[in-house]
């Protein structure tokens, strides 16, 4: 089987492909921007290639990885290092799930493999969204909306530590990019942003 064929086949890998084709693109883009303009500054051109290659690189690894990395541990069996259960400590739902194939890696925040899967098409759809907004609001806003969304919404964190994270985030990419690298960031109509 080729490997296009088992990361079609698999949901996970096709996502990270998916994101990794968007990076490439991303990048190729950004070349044509202007890496760096007159006196050696960085161009506008610079953020969108560095981000979009590393996109296209991790994310390219990542589903390579999704088809031909070593699982952890055989399905079904515990994780190296893991002491087995006693069947008494087993609930009886869990036996039934694994008999029939459906249970899934559960990670640190009790999700399954199938809802991680959803969450990242639920985040590249949300990126997806943001991007035409960032023409409206600007980016600094488009942002920080993205990453509130994404905090309240996906990660299920309250109103409040949701918006300190996007604040944060928000401010982080202002001080690094906007003052510091001194890279113009889409205003939109509002206005909101470095540019001009």
């Amino acid at each position: 089987m080729s490997t296009l064929v088992r990361i079609r086949d698999n949901g996970e890998a096709t996502v990270y492909a998916v994101l990794a084709l968007v990076g490439l693109a991303a990048a190729v883009s950004g070349a044509f921007y202007g890496v760096f303009v007159d006196g050696g500054r960085v161009g506008p051109g610079f953020l969108p290639l560095v981000a979009g290659g590393l996109t296209a690189v991790l994310c390219g690894w990542l589903a390579l990885r999704c088809v031909h990395g070593e699982r952890s541990h055989p399905p079904g069996g515990p994780a190296e290092g893991v002491e087995p259960h006693l069947v008494e400590d087993i609930d009886p739902v869990d036996i039934d799930s694994v008999d029939n194939g459906t249970d899934d890696d559960v990670d640190i925040s009790g999700r399954t493999r199938r809802e991680r899967i959803h969450n990242l098409w639920k985040v590249f759809g949300l990126t997806l969204g943001a991007i035409p907004l960032v023409q409206v609001v600007g980016f600094l806003a488009a942002f920080g909306a993205l990453v509130f969304v994404i905090s309240t919404w996906i990660e299920r964190q309250p109103l409040l530590k949701s918006a300190v994270i996007a604040a944060a985030a928000t401010g982080l990419i202002y001080g690094v990019f906007g003052l510091f690298l001194e890279i113009p960031l889409p205003g939109g109509l509002l206005g909101l942003g470095t540019e001009g």
